[in-house]
């Protein structure tokens, strides 16, 4: 089976193999800043990082299947990168933290990360991307067997500035929304079939949600597909998905604000567009206390 499991690079599509976990937890530098002690140097004021919209997309309304975007289409992607390879997609919260998949961390040295903002083409050596190293990694309780938990915070160098190409995404607001039905978009520089190579540019693809009953009635296992999961994509035709590279890239939708929220985290699934194999998400709702609670002190937009 192929579980888009990253050996570094990958939606955890497993082939074969498990990889041997060094746990990535709590270790490294921390830099942080009480966010109230921000505000005070701007005598009342708020400081640029919290006096901003978050989820502001750069275009108004090929992963496979998938469409190019509009440069910095989504100012919140970021590329992870360890040692000089490409591996995985992230998603910026906040001034000084990332969001990616557990699985595109865990049993590697966190010191061995970089993370590129501002990337359009990835393979244009003229454009010298914003870059930050990485100070911190938690990655929660990832369960390799059961696929879940699939999440990880990422505390960069230093504060990431906003500009048009770099902003971040919205958390969502209604944590006991299941967003079925909901038209959803996925973006990053995955291969764009099984055998391909990854994209040089972003694509993106838009994908219906799946409710968790209709996603265990495909042929995946249905005890594979916890609460925790989503699935989104077409399983009757499969002409979309997630591939190879995506791994923890955002999954977003618009909301009444007309801002995007991250609802879901690139994840797994077998093969790429395989007829009734949708793509699984890491369900973002069921773990904002636990964002909340691992970037106290970072410095979140107001609006």
């Amino acid at each position: 089976m192929k579980m888009w499991l990253l050996v570094f690079c990958c939606l955890l599509r497993v082939a074969s193999g498990t990889p041997t976990p060094r746990y990535i937890n709590e270790g490294g530098v921390s830099l942080s800043e009480d966010s109230s002690n921000i505000r005070s140097q701007y005598q009342g004021q708020l400081p640029p990082c919290q006096d901003c919209h978050c989820g502001e997309r750069n275009e108004k309304p090929r992963v496979v299947g998938g469409m190019g975007t509009n440069v910095n289409a989504f100012p919140w992607l970021a590329r992870l990168i360890y040692q000089k390879s490409f591996g995985c997609g992230a998603s910026l919260i906040n001034d000084r933290y990332v969001v990616s998949a557990a699985h595109c961390l865990k049993g590697f040295m966190w010191f061995m990360f970089r993370v590129k903002f501002g990337e359009h083409d990835r393979c244009d050596r003229s454009h010298t991307p914003e870059t930050r190293y990485v100070v911190k990694v938690i990655v929660h309780n990832f369960n390799l067997k059961e696929l879940s938990n699939d999440i990880s915070l990422i505390q960069l160098s230093r504060p990431i500035g906003y500009s048009h190409a770099i902003r971040p995404v919205c958390l969502p607001k209604t944590p006991d929304s299941l967003y079925t039905g909901a038209e959803a978009i996925v973006a990053g520089w995955g291969a764009t079939g099984e055998t391909g190579n990854w994209s040089c540019m972003l694509l993106k693809a838009e994908l219906p949600i799946l409710s968790n009953e209709e996603c265990q009635g495909t042929s995946y296992n249905s005890s594979k597909i916890k609460n925790t999961m989503m699935c989104a994509g077409y399983p009757a035709t499969a002409h979309k998905d997630a591939c190879t590279g995506d791994s923890g890239g955002p999954l977003v939708v618009e909301n009444e604000r007309n801002v995007y929220e991250l609802i879901g985290i690139v994840s797994w699934g077998y093969g790429c567009a395989r007829k009734g194999y949708p793509g699984v998400y890491t369900r973002v709702t069921k773990y904002l206390d636990w964002i909340r609670d691992n970037t106290d002190g970072a410095c979140y937009c107001k609006f």
